[in-house]
């Protein structure tokens, strides 16, 4: 068996793997459709047969099956009575007729949900983000039960196969990464990672370590140097910000190096990219849908409760219900923003929330290069082209910023340093590209110290360093 080392970096949005042979550490291709292959968007369809699609082929088959069509719900019997509460309101219907009925037989209501018909899969996103809650366990697709374990497998098994495919061997021992803080309860953390533990080991990885995901960016960095020096990194993916700063020796030879390298402190907080799409959403995109919208002869506000499913796409089109719809096109011929609600309604009825929240997305990158840029969304009866600026979008996510800007100072205390004690300051993830993000570093650490790793792959690189010793 060849002696190589296998680092993998299950992210929130994008996954990465790397194999390390003692000498040279080699990224590996995981998807030949995405537009970087060695970064894998951690993405799952399952379609109605059951069969499981991961990666961009997941995006591209939820746009090609799911997008503009119309859904039909229907409501069903779950074949669960559930007990009525004493204290409830009585049946005042003609068939009730309290002295007749048997003393010892409870009153009971017949179980019922709402579900879609005729949908031809289901997209799941952002699953690390659901590891860590513990009531969450599994949800049923098509008929067939799922524990988030399972749903998290699926994706690792295809990042396996390639691992193997590469290492020409099944690679059953990995250093996998993990987030400073899966949440700020500690409960939450112990809970998350058991969870992706367990989902390794159904993707065949039976050997797993854990390591700081900041701490793999760090020796990545720091294998290549043979110099003393204080790094600190700031990870910022799509769920978390993990901070970890490190002191390296100058020894000669990667091994003695790690044994006598530190790790000072690490911090870390659970927001990241999604939660920043999500405030560029409630912000630019919650007006044009109709929250601020006022109907009815007392002009009433639009409940909120509506638009926060926008948020959370992947369960919108429960609200395409023949009760929400009805009360929406009656909103709508007495509103004082019509074509607001009408967008809202076209955004329902036809499933857009994944177009509309990759567009946010989009948007968010392009500032990283433009100073400004517009959503566009043009869609039936949806028509926004709104503007973005630099300096908004960094006021629109001011309180992202300064949780970040906590954990930062968190991180200097606990190592005992001051920012200008630090050697330099390394970022990764892709949500480190922010401008904001970028300025709030450069104002706090000076420009010179800071180096921008790579953005997908350092991580995993650094895990696989790790393999080797851990």
């Amino acid at each position: 068996m060849s002696n190589y080392f296998c680092g993998v970096d299950f992210g929130t949005s994008n996954s990465s793997a790397a194999l390390f042979d003692g000498e040279q550490v080699r990224v590996l291709p995981l998807d030949n459709k995405n537009d970087s292959p060695t970064s894998l968007p951690s993405l799952l369809y399952i379609t109605n047969e059951g069969e499981p699609i991961v990666g961009r082929g997941a995006a591209n088959a939820f746009i090609e099956r799911n997008v503009d069509r119309e859904v039909v719900l229907k409501q069903v019997d779950l074949g669960i009575a559930i007990e009525g509460y004493v204290a409830s309101e009585p049946d005042k219907s003609e068939s009730y007729r309290p002295g007749v009925t048997d003393p010892n037989v409870r009153e009971a209501v017949r179980a019922k949900a709402i579900v879609e018909v005729n949908s031809p899969g289901r997209l799941f996103q952002s699953l690390k983000t659901l590891l860590r809650h513990e009531n969450f366990k599994g949800t049923e697709v098509f008929g067939v039960n799922y524990q988030i374990e399972e749903l998290v497998a699926m994706i690792l098994r295809q990042l396996k196969e390639r691992v193997d495919a590469e290492a020409g061997f099944s690679v059953e021992r990995a250093v996998f990464g993990r987030p400073v803080r899966f949440s700020e309860r500690d409960a939450e953390n112990g809970v998350a990672e058991r969870r992706l533990r367990t989902a390794a080991s159904l993707a065949g990885f039976s050997d797993v370590a854990f390591f700081y995901e900041p701490v793999g960016a760090c020796v990545e960095y720091a294998m290549a140097e043979q110099r003393e020096q204080k790094l600190m990194v700031v990870d910022i993916g799509g769920g978390t910000f993990d901070v970890c700063i490190m002191q390296f020796s100058g020894s000669h030879g990667v091994g003695k190096r790690l044994q006598e390298s530190k790790i000072l402190s690490v911090s870390g907080v659970p927001v990241a990219g999604d939660a920043i799409d999500r405030e560029i959403i409630r912000s630019k995109l919650f007006p044009r849908f109709g929250s601020r919208a006022r109907y009815g002869p007392s002009k009433l506000r639009m409940p909120q409760y509506v638009f926060n499913q926008i948020l959370d796409w992947q369960n919108l089109y429960k609200l395409n219900n023949e009760e929400t719809i009805n009360w929406l096109i009656a909103a709508e011929s007495d509103s004082d923003d019509p074509e607001a609600l009408r967008a809202l309604r076209c955004l329902i009825q036809r499933n857009y929330g994944y177009p509309v929240a990759r567009e946010v997305e989009a948007a968010k990158r392009r500032l990283s290069v433009d100073t400004a840029t517009t959503i566009n969304i043009e869609r039936e009866h949806i028509n926004i082209q709104e503007a973005l600026e630099r300096e908004e979008f960094a006021h629109i996510i001011e309180e992202n910023l300064e949780k970040m800007m906590v954990e930062l100072e968190r991180a200097e205390q606990d190592a005992g340093l001051k920012p200008g004690d630090l050697d330099l300051v390394l970022t990764t993830g892709g949500t480190s590209l922010i401008p904001a993000i970028q300025q709030m570093l450069r104002d706090r650490y000076g420009a010179e110290r800071l180096k921008q790793r790579d953005t997908f792959t350092s991580v995993a690189t650094g895990l696989a360093i790790v393999a080797q010793y851990a």
